[in-house]
C-alpha cells in the first residue's frame, strides 16, 4: 500500500509491503523495473494562517471548519511494526540516482506529447486534488493549485513553495479554477464556492471571505472581481460587496480593484466607483475610420471597437486602451469575420493578444488577421486555439503549427515553462 507522510520539512510517499518492508515509493521493488520519478518540489510549508471571515453585502458571517488530512500516524505505526528505519528516504536526504534513472539534463520525460514550442521533459510535477485545476498569474511569477490533501499551495516561478494552507471548505465545493486578482491594492488568490468568495493575499496571510447570494454571479474579465445580480453590479471594497451606479443605458462589464467599467453598444464608456462620480472615456478615432459601428467587448486593459471605414465596405477593428481610449492597434476586416466573436473575450498575454481572428502585438501595435482562427489562450509568443476546427498554435505572423494529438493546451506560463494538466497532475515543461 502507498502512504503519504508529512512533517515540518514537507511530505513524501512510502510503500509498505505485506512482508513488513517500508521504503520510498519511488524506489523500485526487487526485480521490478520502475520509471524515474517526477521531480516534485516539496520545500517546507509554513503553518496554516488563520481564516478571518468578513461580512458580505448582507452583513452575514460564515465560519467553516478547517479540514486537516494526514497519514503521519499510520506511517509511524507501519514503521514501528516493520522495525524499519527509513531515514535515507526522507526529505533533505540525497539518495543515489543511477544514470539510467536520471537523464543528464536533470529533467525526466513527459509521458504524453508536448505542445508546440515546448520540450517533452518535465521540470516541475505536482499532484492535484481530483477535478481541480491550477492557475498561473498573468506575470508568470506564481502558480496556485489544490493538492489531494485539500491544501491550497502557491509556487514561485522557480518551483519553490511559497506557502501552503488547508482549505476552509472541501475541494469539491470549488467552482472553476482559482484566479489571481487585484484586491485592496494588492494581488490576491480568489476561489469561488456556491455561497462565498475566498481571498488569500498572494504574499501570504489570513484568508477573508465575502458571502454571495443565490442570484449573485462573479465575473473575472478585468483585474478585479465583478459581482452581478438580477438588478445591480458590485465590486469588492474593504471586505464587502459595494454597489456601483452605472450611467443610464450602460452595464457593468468588468472590475478593476474597487471600480467597474460600464459600457454601451455605441458611444463612450465610463469608469464608476462607489460614492464617486463616473469618469467618461471617449474612444479615439483611428486613422482611416469613419463612424463608430459597435463596441464589441471590454477585457483587461482593452476595449475592442469596430469602426466603419471611410472608404469601402470593410470594417476596422481597433484595440483601444480602456483607461484613456487611445488607439493601440487596428486591423481591416470583413464584418462577417467578427459575427461569432461579438460576446467573447479574448486571450491576453504580454507578448501577444487576440480577439477572434485578429492577433495583436502589444509592444509594436502590429496586427495580423488569421481567417477561421478561434483563439483560446495566449502562451508566450503563441496563441493556442483552433483553425478551421484543427488545434493549432499561431505566432504573431499568423503562422500556425498543428498541436500533436494528445498534447494538452497550456494553462499559463510559470517563468518560461508551460503549465499543462493531465490526469489530475500538473506539469511545468521548459521551452525547446
Amino acid at each position: 500500500m502507498f502512504v503519504e507522510a508529512r512533517d515540518s520539512n514537507g511530505y513524501w510517499r512510502l510503500l509498505a509491503t505485506p512482508d513488513g518492508i517500508v521504503q520510498a515509493a519511488d524506489q523500485p521493488a526487487q526485480g521490478t523495473p520502475q520509471p524515474p520519478p517526477y521531480p516534485s518540489r516539496p520545500p517546507q510549508a509554513p503553518p496554516s494562517p488563520p481564516v478571518a471571515p468578513v461580512a458580505g453585502r448582507n452583513g452575514g458571517e460564515r465560519r467553516r471548519g478547517l479540514v486537516i488530512v494526514g497519514a503521519l500516524g499510520l506511517v509511524l505505526l507501519l514503521l514501528i511494526g516493520a522495525g524499519v528505519v527509513a531515514l535515507r528516504f526522507l526529505p533533505g536526504s540525497s539518495p543515489e540516482v543511477s544514470d539510467e534513472a536520471e537523464p543528464e539534463t536533470g529533467a525526466v520525460p513527459l509521458e504524453h506529447p508536448a505542445p508546440p514550442g515546448y520540450a517533452d521533459t518535465v521540470d516541475i510535477f505536482e499532484e492535484l486534488a481530483p477535478d481541480t485545476l491550477p492557475a498561473v498569474s498573468g506575470d508568470g511569477e506564481s502558480l496556485v493549485y489544490i493538492d489531494p490533501d485539500e491544501r491550497l499551495n502557491l509556487l514561485a516561478a522557480d518551483g519553490s513553495r511559497e506557502w501552503s494552507v488547508t482549505l476552509p471548505f472541501e475541494a469539491g465545493e470549488v467552482l472553476g479554477a482559482p484566479r489571481f486578482v487585484e484586491y485592496g491594492g494588492a494581488p490576491h488568490v480568489v476561489i469561488e464556492t456556491a455561497d462565498s468568495l475566498w481571498l488569500w493575499p498572494e504574499d501570504g496571510g489570513a484568508a477573508s471571505n465575502v458571502s454571495l447570494s443565490e442570484s449573485d454571479s462573479a465575473q473575472y474579465p478585468g483585474s478585479g472581481v465583478l459581482v452581478r445580480d438580477d438588478d445591480s453590479a458590485y465590486v469588492l471594497v474593504d471586505g464587502e460587496l459595494a454597489e456601483v451606479d452605472t450611467p443610464g443605458g450602460s452595464a457593468a462589464m468588468l472590475a478593476d480593484d474597487g471600480r467597474a467599467l460600464a459600457g454601451v453598444l455605441q458611444g463612450p464608456w465610463h469608469w464608476v466607483a462607489p460614492d464617486e462620480d463616473p469618469r467618461e472615456v471617449e474612444p479615439e478615432v483611428p486613422e482611416g475610420a469613419g463612424d463608430l459601428d459597435a463596441i464589441m467587448t471590454f477585457i483587461r486593459g482593452y476595449a475592442m471597437v469596430r469602426w466603419e471605414m471611410e472608404e469601402g465596405d470593410d470594417h476596422l477593428l481597433a484595440f483601444h486602451d480602456n483607461m484613456d481610449g487611445s488607439v493601440l492597434g487596428t486591423a481591416e476586416i470583413a464584418p462577417e469575420a467578427l459575427e461569432d466573436v461579438r460576446h467573447r473575450t479574448g486571450p491576453l498575454g504580454a507578448d501577444l493578444a487576440a480577439y477572434g481572428p485578429v492577433l495583436f502585438t502589444p509592444d509594436s501595435g502590429e496586427t495580423t488577421v488569421v481567417p477561421g482562427f478561434e483563439p483560446e489562450i495566449a502562451i508566450g509568443d503563441r496563441i493556442f486555439g483552433e483553425l478551421d476546427g484543427v488545434p493549432v498554435a499561431v505566432d504573431a505572423s499568423g503562422e500556425p503549427t498543428e498541436v500533436p494529438e494528445g498534447a494538452q493546451t497550456p494553462r499559463g506560463l510559470l517563468g518560461d515553462r508551460a503549465v499543462v494538466v493531465h490526469d489530475d497532475h500538473l506539469y511545468a515543461i521548459p521551452p525547446q
